[in-house]
């Protein structure tokens, strides 16, 4: 199975400074969710801002697209799990929730997979929900046909 992220560009709400909106889909296979600071550039974080933040895959041409796996970064301080999440697609006009999507989970130094109706588009966003004042972040994103 082809991972489809590795052809796409990356686009971020927002990055910190020393961190990377391109770490999300570099092809890095993340060793746990708090990969710590030496690794500042390889990750994604949002530090200082909280909130709902999100980050996406662009292609330049439709993408037929039925699954997701998401790393998250939670470095045990600022950069915590998000409370939610969710996939979303974007269907011409505007972002919509991906059809039938199987449970989201939030789990720690693992992959989080997302399976759904298939759907055809250029750009597949993930939305995460803060935890009250914390900030967000992901290590890897994986998108599959």
């Amino acid at each position: 199975m082809t991972n489809l992220a590795l052809s796409a560009t990356a686009a971020c709400s927002y990055t910190s400074a020393w961190e990377s909106c391109a770490a999300i889909n570099n092809g890095d296979e993340p060793a746990s969710s708090n990969i710590g600071a030496a690794n500042d550039g390889t990750r994604w974080g949002t530090w200082p801002q909280t909130g709902t933040q999100w980050a996406e895959l662009q292609w330049s041409s439709a993408q037929s697209v039925s699954k997701a796996q998401v790393y998250f970064f939670d470095d045990e301080g600022g950069i915590d799990m998000p409370s939610a999440w969710k996939l979303q697609y974007w269907n011409g006009s505007a972002y919509v929730d991906v059809p039938g999507a199987s449970a989201y989970t939030l789990t720690k130094n693992a992959y989080n997979t997302v399976t759904f109706t298939a759907t055809s588009t250029t750009r597949l966003r993930v939305q995460l929900t803060a935890t009250g004042t914390s900030s967000l972040g992901l290590l890897e994103v994986k998108a599959y046909s």
